[in-house]
């Protein structure tokens, strides 16, 4: 779902107002860091927060059917599909971009996030197969939930450890870079 988001956001033309609208916020949230005392604490928590929050929606969401986490993934990848489609008709040097911008602190924020999406949809599977063996009145029918909802927990521990390092790791070395 990502690979295709991002496929799709980049291969997007034109100007599309609800994409340049989430690249807004992104640009908000960087603007609110950078007039900030402390840039780079202000960076830390604002993308740490955000990171946090959106992961626990995803996985958790995920509940219903499994459309949060597909939707989160698509989201995330037509987002950076369309801002890399952009930067480079701008000109732009995407690999400079992506080596100094992205890969520092995406090599663990992109893990976790879909890691938080994947477990999100085997929440939603398995509510599902619960809701299935329940009408058909088989035995233990939550038992696969229920296990899933208590696994949750570690795997959101792990998804959590991967954010925070990702967020130290972009509010000094990648905001280093992009400035350098």
């Amino acid at each position: 779902m990502f690979l295709a988001g991002l496929f799709v956001g980049a291969m997007s033309h034109g100007d599309i107002a609800w994409l340049d609208k989430q690249l807004e916020n992104i640009s908000k949230i960087a603007k609110q860091a950078n007039e900030s005392d402390n840039v780079s604490l202000s960076m830390f928590w604002l993308i740490l927060v955000n990171n946090l929050v959106a992961t626990a929606f995803a996985m958790y969401l995920g509940i219903a059917a499994s459309i949060m986490p597909l939707f989160t993934l698509a989201l995330n990848g037509l987002v950076m599909g369309y801002l890399f489609g952009q930067l480079a008709n701008e000109g732009a040097d995407l690999w400079s971009l992506i080596l100094k911008g992205i890969l520092p602190h995406g090599i663990l924020e992109l893990p976790a996030v879909f890691l938080a999406g994947a477990y999100g949809i085997l929440l939603g599977v398995r509510l599902l197969q619960g809701i299935g063996r329940s009408m058909t009145n088989k035995p233990k029918p939550w038992a696969r939930f229920a296990e899933a909802m208590k696994g949750s927990i570690a795997i959101y521990a792990v998804v959590a450890i991967l954010l925070l390092v990702a967020a130290v790791i972009e509010s000094t070395l990648t905001l280093y870079l992009v400035k350098s």
